[in-house]
């Protein structure tokens, strides 16, 4: 696309610099925007937490012909398709070169916070539903590393923020568990995939570790500490998931060998089929109901079981949370947004999403729902990425490829 000196580039305003938020970047540079992008911390500074995890999906659904080109053009050596990347890999090879390509020289402001994002001399709830808000422009307030706040403003936004950020908490009903954050302020609770065997191990080896979550994050972080249980005979393992049956569903002739590794492996623990003894139990059908600081900073943890019935687990040392992620949708409270009631996500995508199939089946078979459901009240706001799933924990970067695609088609004039 070309501008003119009477019709210049219309300003894009990227929220994040994961890789959905790099790769849309380079897409609408590439489109004749003018693009800038703000992330509150470094480049993919998410993947840079749990980089030592190899993806389940190779290079070739995680990269897109325009960054491979890009990765090429800085002289980086194009990785093997069917490869599977670690995150740190996948940060340091790739991303890295979308972030430096010299599309986008100057573009990428890291560091820079953005703490909310509204329609110059509109509120929220003037003109409903207008497509007359196209005429004001977005008014983002920005802060720097140093605190020193500023205005930019744009003409789209893409909020690509993901949602790695925003764990759930621990306690039952979606709430925080009565002491959850004193635990965590004592530093006795850790959330997401922390590198158990890498910089992370004196916090967990020799101690006793009550592990939470039953998806996949949690196969993962099982199966590293049941390498320390292997290495250090102090080290023990408490499990406590909500469902009280196998908890992950094996996927006939699965293609991504690392899934099924950790499907077959939790089950396995669940079924007591293990040679650790007590050292590694599970406690499942349970909720957390409170967790009590001890003297001597040990924990106690408050379940309760399908029953009603609340026992104990004590002599807790560490808490590691695999709970998954929610949405934040504060970026853009000003902002006419309509969420799912269910998910937190854009109501028009999580609508077309359950009309899909739900949450249940293999999430490799899932397909783009279309550039219409992008679309929000807000004229030109478009949520993408993780962040465009809300809840939902069966996002591919595969998919928001596609969003970027899409959405091209649909801005584009």
């Amino acid at each position: 696309m070309s501008e003119s000196s009477s019709h210049p580039a219309r300003r894009v305003a990227i929220l994040g610099a994961g890789p959905i938020g790099l790769e849309a970047a380079l897409a609408f540079a590439e489109a004749g925007f003018d693009v800038e992008v703000y992330e509150r911390g470094e480049v993919a500074a998410s993947l840079q937490r749990w980089g030592h995890i190899t993806l389940f999906s190779p290079w070739s659904l995680n990269t897109s012909p325009r960054g491979l080109a890009a990765l090429q053009a800085q002289g980086g050596a194009l990785p093997d398709p069917d490869a599977f990347p670690t995150g740190h890999a996948y940060r340091d090879t790739y991303l890295a070169a979308l972030a430096s390509s010299p599309r986008l020289a100057g573009r990428v402001h890291t560091h820079t916070r953005v703490l909310g994002v509204g329609r110059q001399g509109v509120l929220k709830g003037e003109l409903i539903g207008s497509a007359s808000r196209r005429e004001r422009p977005f008014r983002l307030l920005l802060e720097d590393a140093q605190g020193t706040q500023r205005i930019a403003h744009a003409d789209l936004v893409l909020d690509a923020t993901g949602t790695y950020e925003q764990p759930n908490p621990l306690g039952d009903a979606g709430l925080r568990a009565p002491g959850e954050d004193a635990a965590a302020r004592a530093g006795r609770v850790v959330y997401g995939n922390p590198d158990v065997l890498g910089a992370a191990r004196e916090r967990f080896v020799g101690q006793h570790v009550a592990l939470i979550g039953d998806g996949y994050s949690a196969a993962t972080s099982l199966r590293a500490l049941l390498t320390l249980v292997e290495q250090d005979a102090a080290t023990r393992v408490t499990w406590i998931t909500r469902s009280s049956e196998a908890p992950y569903a094996r996927i006939p002739q699965d293609v991504l060998p690392q899934r099924d590794l950790l499907a077959a492996l939790g089950n396995a623990i669940a079924a007591g089929d293990h040679p650790h003894g007590e050292r590694v139990t599970r406690r499942p059908g349970a909720a957390v109901e409170a967790i009590q600081l001890e003297e001597g900073g040990a924990l106690t943890l408050l379940l309760r079981g399908e029953d009603g019935a609340v026992s104990e687990v004590g002599g807790v040392h560490r808490v590691l949370a695999c709970t998954g992620f929610r949405p934040d949708p504060g970026l853009y409270r000003e902002l006419q947004v309509h969420q799912c009631y269910a998910s937190e996500g854009p109501m028009k995508l999580a609508a077309a999403l359950l009309a899909a199939g739900g949450g249940g089946g293999d999430c490799l078979a899932q397909t783009s729902a279309g550039p219409e459901t992008l679309k929000s009240p807000e004229p030109d706001l478009f949520i993408l990425g993780a962040k465009s799933y809300g809840r939902r924990s069966d996002f591919l970067l595969k998919l928001g490829l596609q969003q970027i695609e899409e959405l091209l088609t649909l801005v584009a004039p």
